[in-house]
């Protein structure tokens, strides 16, 4: 990959962390969750929809899997979009994170394994969906898996890396975290990358 393709494939990376937490800045400032999943929807519609590079929707796919060196690419990149609304919106939000990041640190990280391998597959099943479907049908499968893995409480590396640094979370926690949180989502998102 030549250096201006490389620089298109970062950007569009960029653009994917930045659609994901801003769905993020609206999942917390809602109070209604069942409200909040249904609009952070928006952030995967947008990356779907623009052709966007995000992390968890790329490990869905086979030869995206064979190249470890674009998925690294595009998952700085996610940071790097990530970073944008905590610049954005961290004194209005920093109650609320400071207490989602909290949460998020404080479980097992056995357990952000697993729901970063559930979060995955409903990525990749939302991803797939929308690529295989037609019509509104399209979009109600971006909808219904984001909605799932919200309202489950599983971990999205991306989603993460908004709430834990717009939540200050300890430096070292959170990049273990979102190092586990990327391996669940990783073998999620593996399960369906032959279909």
């Amino acid at each position: 990959m030549d250096k201006k393709a490389i620089s298109t494939e970062f950007l569009k990376s960029v653009y994917a962390g930045l659609a994901i937490a801003m769905g993020g800045v609206v999942f917390l400032s809602c109070e209604n969750k069942v409200v909040g999943s249904f609009l952070f929807s928006l952030g995967l519609i947008s990356v779907l929809v623009f052709g966007f590079n995000l992390y968890t929707g790329k490990v869905c796919n086979t030869d995206y899997l064979k190249k470890p060196g674009s998925l690294l690419l595009i998952w700085v990149g996610n940071f790097v979009g990530a970073m944008v609304p905590v610049i954005l919106t961290f004194s209005k939000l920093s109650e609320v994170a400071v207490a989602s990041a909290a949460n998020r640190l404080s479980k097992p990280l056995h357990l952000a394994f697993l729901d970063g391998i559930f979060c995955g597959f409903c990525i990749a099943v939302a991803v797939k969906g929308y690529a295989k479907a037609e019509g509104v049908g399209k979009y109600l499968m971006v909808v219904l898996g984001v909605m799932m893995f919200i309202l489950c409480g599983a971990e999205h590396c991306v989603a993460d890396m908004f709430y834990l640094v717009v939540g200050q979370g300890e430096v070292a926690k959170t990049a273990l975290f979102l190092l586990v949180v990327t391996a669940g989502n990783t073998v999620g998102g593996a399960l369906l990358s032959k279909i």
